[in-house]
């Protein structure tokens, strides 16, 4: 055999030369004379070789190297090995300009989704009916009321802690101030619904916007709410107390007075319909704001109807049935259709 080709062999090519495979697994006098003398002129090759046979030995417990059926697996694994144990520098593979870049740009969409998820602002919404409790970033929680919607961020860091609501809540805010005469920005917690801000720092209160007005009722604790007036053409603050109750519409304070029991307005949270002095027109708007019910007057003026006293029942067949009852009226149900007609002649 010529020794002069071996000379300049590297790993992989003792591995891909079929005379130094068939000498490793069937070696003979002849084929140890040859390669003792080769590694006893050329030393430095002594541990490429003695790598090479270790590799080819150890596969050949696996698998046979005359199987030519087999030999290409086998080839494929010791490649495989040779990435790895290949003592001179390593044979890298060498990903296309094109697959690199795509690679790149991959890399950087997966981290600005990552990031874009992480940082995107909550949004939760309920169905008509349903009641749903949200805890907040600070572990404060929102109770919201059927066919309402709550957006908030993700996470409250260094900003204020912000919430814009439409429909109805009732919030347990979680007090992280200690100096109320020193209000850090991340302490203060704002509630957004239309054109009413209502800032608290712990306290629980019910929020109702809808059909552009907003009613505050406090159950305790302190809340300020920041309004314009188009009356007075002025922004005001009004400070809110225990048992304070407001109504704000068209941009203007309709309404303040104190509640003989704040805690009556919270009663939807345990799923009972509560009125008291109720309109027609109010307890309709409930039936449809909250619940879905679409709801037929016979007649408009039928709207100023009003059910002196409370009215304190868990169903929506028990409302109806104390309107029929109440009001002498009558009241029809279609699924989701209401139609009340009045029985006076």
């Amino acid at each position: 055999m010529d020794s002069s080709k071996y000379v300049t062999y590297t790993l992989q090519n003792f591995l891909d030369d079929d005379l130094f495979i068939q000498w490793v697994i069937s070696p003979d006098e002849e084929t140890n004379l040859f390669w003792n003398s080769f590694i006893e002129q050329f030393p430095g090759k002594k541990g490429t070789i003695t790598q090479a046979a270790q590799i080819i030995t150890t596969y050949r417990k696996q698998d046979t190297f005359y199987n030519e059926d087999r030999q290409a697996l086998v080839w494929n694994r010791i490649e495989a090995a040779v990435m790895e144990q290949q003592a001179i520098k390593p044979k890298i593979f060498r990903m296309p300009q094109y697959l690199r870049i795509a690679a790149m740009l991959l890399l950087v969409s997966s981290i600005g989704l990552a990031l874009w998820l992480y940082n995107k602002d909550r949004t939760v919404t309920t169905t008509y009916g349903e009641l749903r409790t949200v805890t907040l970033p600070d572990q404060s929680t929102v109770v919201l009321n059927g066919n309402s919607t709550i957006k908030y961020a993700a996470h409250w860091e260094k900003g204020p802690r912000e919430v814009w609501i439409t429909g109805e809540g009732f919030f347990k805010v979680r007090h992280i101030n200690r100096d109320t005469l020193h209000i850090k920005t991340s302490e203060r917690f704002i509630v957004h619904c239309s054109d009413v801000n209502i800032e608290v720092l712990g306290t629980t209160f019910n929020v109702k916007n809808r059909h552009n007005k907003t009613n505050v009722g406090l159950v305790n604790g302190k809340i300020r709410v920041d309004y314009f007036d188009s009356v007075l053409t002025s922004h005001n603050a009004l400070v809110m107390k225990p048992g304070d109750y407001i109504e704000y519409a068209h941009k203007h304070l309709v309404e303040k007075r104190k509640l003989a029991e704040p805690v009556k307005i919270t009663s939807w949270t345990q799923h009972l319909l509560r009125f008291s002095d109720a309109t027609l027109n109010e307890i309709t708007e409930t039936l449809q704001d909250d619940y879905g019910y679409h709801v037929s007057l016979a007649e408009p003026s039928m709207a100023a109807m009003r059910i002196e006293g409370e009215i304190n029942v868990m169903s929506v067949s028990e409302l109806l049935e104390t309107i029929s009852t109440t009001l002498h009226v009558q009241v029809k149900q279609t699924d989701k259709n209401i139609t009340i007609i009045s029985q006076n002649p």
